[in-house]
């Protein structure tokens, strides 16, 4: 017999050892300790007992939910959850353990908890703002869906009526193999000049909240003349992830262009200098992500040497009628 409760204080070594048996290898921060999977899940001004959701047989932790809330507003006060929309931020179940109705029970209990919260629009997997929990441990570079392999997770939220909204395409360039070369480069070298910040201060609470433990550098593409920002991104270490292969990985985020500036080399130009700098740290990966409609995000990340690696799915509960 399943019995279902909330989190205790005592369950994350039992959540952690269960995370480790059951979340793919790909994609993910895998093993972890019980002391990094309490610090970076449940060490949260926001993380409430009462949604993360554990199944117990026996006495032995067989499977756990887990649902929460995003932000009001991630930029600047107030430090308030937008409890109108909520996600089910993750599942994980023993492996081996193929039960329908565990899994089904799972989600609905999920779903229950975000109802009596107020959410009126639920999702499955997460997508910033909506990343309450998990960025930095599953999906890679960034949080925006569940992964195909995960197969308990994505059948239990089809089967509860959810239905996918957007996919996310994940790339990673092997810095191992030749470098790609810029026709641009020499010319916008000469006009420019790369500023990097390391440990970047994170830009509002949200993010903070995210980035938790992990040390963000940001790069900033400067014209030589006036130091306008012509195109900026940040990189995390994502060493966690290389747990299960041994390679050295850097997450890359929030890579954006000045719109006066955008289709004249320049972001291809700073995230050939982010790969430069990281091969000559002795990183063996570049990791980030776009959505899978975004063509010309796809073609430029291509042509410098990304390939495409993996998907993930995000999913949306119909509103109720």
């Amino acid at each position: 017999m399943t019995h279902f409760r909330p989190f205790r204080n005592g369950d994350p070594p039992a959540l952690a050892a269960l995370w480790n048996r059951g979340v793919p290898e790909f994609a993910t921060a895998c093993p972890l300790s019980a002391h990094e999977f309490d610090g970076q899940v449940m060490n949260r001004p926001h993380f409430e007992a009462q949604g993360l959701i554990v199944a117990e047989r026996g006495g032995r932790v067989v499977a756990f939910v887990h649902a929460g809330f995003g932000p009001e507003e991630p930029i600047g006060p107030p430090h308030r959850l937008n409890r109108s929309m909520g996600t089910v931020a993750m599942l994980v179940v023993e492996p081996g353990l193929d039960d329908a109705e565990l899994e089904q029970n799972l989600i609905d209990e999920a779903v229950r908890y975000l109802r009596r919260r107020g959410a009126e629009v639920i999702y499955a997997g997460g997508q910033y703002p909506l990343n309450p929990f998990y960025w930095g441990l599953y999906g890679g570079s960034e949080w925006a869906g569940i992964l195909p392999s995960q197969m308990a997770f994505n059948r239990a939220v089809r089967r509860a009526g959810f239905e996918p909204v957007s996919e996310t395409v994940l790339m990673e360039a092997d810095l191992t193999g030749p470098e790609s070369r810029d026709p641009r480069g020499f010319l916008i070298r000469r006009a420019t000049r790369v500023e990097i910040e390391d440990d970047e201060l994170p830009r509002n609470w949200w993010e903070a909240y995210a980035f938790g433990d992990f040390r963000p550098t940001c790069f900033r593409l400067l014209a030589k003349t006036d130091d306008y920002e012509l195109a900026r991104a940040t990189t995390w270490d994502m060493n966690w992830f290389g747990r299960f292969d041994g390679r050295s990985r850097l997450g890359l985020i929030e890579m954006e262009v000045a719109s006066t500036h955008r289709r004249k080399g320049f972001g291809r130009h700073l995230v050939g200098e982010i790969l430069r700098q990281a091969r000559a740290d002795m990183t063996s990966a570049v990791v980030l992500q776009t959505r899978s409609t975004n063509v010309p995000a796809l073609q430029l990340y291509e042509s410098l040497g990304f390939q495409r690696v993996g998907t993930t799915v995000l999913y949306r509960l119909p509103a109720q009628s």
